[in-house]
């Protein structure tokens, strides 16, 4: 996980300091896995590097959290259309349109998603960095939807609320970089009908993880774009589906590709393919018993 790299690369302490973190997270229960589940040496180490990654995709997803909200903050700070609302008033230090006086937003973050996908045009930057996160979408897109956010919420937003519903928008920015290790750092799990405990686990393990994502992802899709995924390499069924012109189909078809793409992510990787083809076999379902 590149991105939890220090600025001045892994130092002895920093490693020490990153296996104390785990420990102190998850000594108990990675404990008791070991003690239900391995057989040997072998699984052990399966197991073990199993949780440990586990462990480092979610410290890399707390470490977007933080990247995110300072590129948000940073264009909040620096763009003319923001202001922070001053001492005195209501909503002090919260953030909101230039020239505007509102009340400090609350509510559900719902309907903000929701106009933020709104949003048109939306550009995310070419990036071949192996080691380091893509930007979320380029700077005049992620002004666009601030913009938009603060209109729909009439209202102040901390940071913090922002960067909720930008994560909301644009989810593939929680996605860690992944550098892979050597072939010999652990060998692929294949379950079969002999499969051992352990084996089993950790296969389920991906299995789990797969349909958690692609079940989260369906439910931000609306049920007429549930319909849409089926269809999405044949514009005439789009067509026919919404009751539209030819050109509208296509636009509606590529928004709701840019849309999947944010979500799931374009890469070819297994785990790519398999969160894509359950959200493909959930909206089927879902339009099947409708």
């Amino acid at each position: 996980m590149p991105v939890l790299a220090p600025p001045a690369g892994w130092q002895e302490a920093d490693l020490e300091d990153l296996l104390g973190g785990f420990l102190v997270d998850r000594l108990q229960p990675v404990t008791a896995n070991l003690l239900a589940l391995a057989t040997e040496d072998d699984s052990v180490g399966r197991l073990l590097r199993k949780s440990i990654r586990n462990w480092l995709i979610d410290q890399s997803r707390k470490t977007a959290v933080v990247s995110l909200g300072r590129s948000v903050e940073k264009v909040l700070k620096e763009s003319s259309a923001f202001e922070a609302v001053p001492p005195g008033e209501a909503g002090a230090g919260r953030w909101r349109l230039s020239g505007t006086t509102v009340q400090p937003w609350s509510g559900p973050s719902e309907r903000l998603v929701e106009a933020a996908y709104a949003v048109p045009n939306i550009k995310i930057p070419k990036w071949t960095s192996e080691t380091r996160r893509a930007p979320v979408a380029d700077r005049a897109s992620i002004e666009a939807v601030i913009d938009t956010v603060l209109v729909a919420a009439a209202g102040s937003m901390e940071v913090a609320h922002l960067v909720e519903v930008f994560t909301a928008r644009f989810p593939v920015v929680l996605d860690p970089v992944v550098v892979s290790l050597p072939e010999d750092a652990g060998a692929q799990v294949t379950v079969s009908p002999y499969a051992s405990a352990e084996e089993i686990v950790l296969a389920r393990d991906d299995e789990a993880r797969t349909a958690s994502v692609a079940a989260e992802i369906v439910a931000m899709l609306s049920p007429q774009e549930q319909h849409m995924v089926a269809y999405l390499d044949r514009p005439g069924e789009i067509q026919t589906l919404l009751g539209c012109g030819r050109s509208q189909a296509y636009h509606r078809g590529a928004c709701l590709k840019e849309k999947l793409q944010q979500l799931v992510g374009d890469g070819d990787g297994h785990g790519v393919r398999s969160v894509r083809s359950e959200v493909i076999r959930l909206c089927s379902e879902a339009v099947q018993t409708r």
